[in-house]
């Protein structure tokens, strides 16, 4: 893929694609030449060098871990790998890329499993990462772990692939899923469409696969400024994957994650998005929840939570959280930065809202 950018503009991106390291494939640079909504999601661009925090959600508990990450009571979040098929500019786990991407070593999924097993309020468990069927012996090796716990009855893998290289969804891996996938366990898999235009016969080929071994699919997009931040756009994508029986889950804010400024709107603006598609536009079935994510975990603005006020670029969100929420989990929590406590002790959470 080529760029046209002056000596001093391709100083400047070298630099940002030496902290936010660019990542594609021979699928998606086909894909991205006669699709300016997927090239925009994996192309660099000068306005990256933009400040935010590193992650979206500092309030998640530590566990000592690697790879096992908890923020809410019943569920817990295991990364076996690191590695993706293509980076995404949007990315929430930036921080990640330039770091080891060997991921969870088979010890620490076994401390991981091992954690799972002695705490019984967790009933989900997600696998994500990186995304996991990079790594599909680690993959495995979660899954068999985890069918031998009493307490987790859903399994989630949280995958990309589908859509960045669908190839990557092979008969070795449906066979695979198949085999762990039960009514007492069940597996879904996330993937994450943002655009039309990446529902390819390639992908309904893989998607065919997986719901063949009984796989549930349910989509997680995000609002991308200049991508699909328009009702048309996310109308066709969410008819689309529709059509191919994958559930639209979540649409999720562009986090505020330090280079994720020129993708971002703002927050209103999904809610005016969300508004139209509740107004018949859409079937329920279809019509996916708009998601903010807070640094004390996920809101859906105006069903579980409210907007309080606003300065500059600042919002003050009143989340559905409770400091007891956490403190089930870690007695010692403490409120991230940017967070207190309202009257009736609901957490307040500060965020940092995009740009239309």
């Amino acid at each position: 893929m080529k760029n046209n950018y002056s000596d001093g503009s391709e100083k400047a991106l070298r630099e940002i694609t030496e902290k936010f390291p660019v990542k594609t494939n021979s699928y998606l640079e086909k894909l991205m030449e006669s699709s300016e909504g997927v090239r925009k999601q994996f192309m660099p661009s000068l306005c990256e060098a933009s400040e935010g925090p590193k992650r979206p959600w500092v309030g998640k508990i530590e566990t000592g871990i690697n790879g096992f990450e908890r923020m809410y009571e019943d569920r817990a979040v295991i990364m076996p790998t690191l590695n993706c098929a293509a980076y995404c500019r949007h990315c929430v786990r930036k921080d990640y890329l330039n770091k080891s991407k060997e991921g969870m070593s088979y010890e620490d999924i076994d401390k991981a499993i091992g954690y799972v097993k002695n705490h019984s309020e967790l009933r989900e468990i997600l696998i994500t990462g990186g995304d996991p069927v990079m790594a599909p012996a680690k993959l495995e090796d979660v899954i068999k772990g985890l069918r031998k716990t009493d307490n987790i009855s859903t399994i989630r893998i949280g995958s990309r692939v589908i859509s960045t290289e669908p190839s990557r969804i092979t008969d070795d891996l449906t066979e695979m899923l198949k085999k762990y996938n039960t009514f007492e366990k069940r597996i879904e898999i996330s993937p994450q469409f943002n655009h039309p235009d990446e529902i390819t016969s390639q992908v309904k080929d893989a998607v065919k696969k997986l719901y063949d071994a009984n796989i549930r699919l349910y989509n997680q997009s995000v609002l991308l400024k200049g991508i699909n931040d328009n009702e048309k756009t996310l109308e066709t994508l969410f008819v689309k994957l529709r059509e191919l029986g994958i559930e639209n889950h979540y649409l999720y804010h562009c986090a505020p994650v330090e280079g994720n400024y020129p993708l971002r709107t703002s927050v209103q603006k999904g809610i005016e998005i969300k508004k139209y598609f509740r107004s018949g536009k859409l079937s329920g079935r279809a019509n996916p929840q708009y998601i903010v994510l807070t640094p004390v975990g996920k809101v859906e603005p105006g069903i579980d939570s409210e907007i309080i006020g606003k300065n500059k670029d600042i919002l003050t969100i009143r989340t559905p959280y409770k400091m007891e929420n956490f403190m089930k989990i870690d007695a010692g929590f403490k409120l991230p930065e940017g967070c207190s406590l309202d009257k009736e002790g609901y957490i307040l959470s500060e965020y940092l809202d995009g740009k239309d």
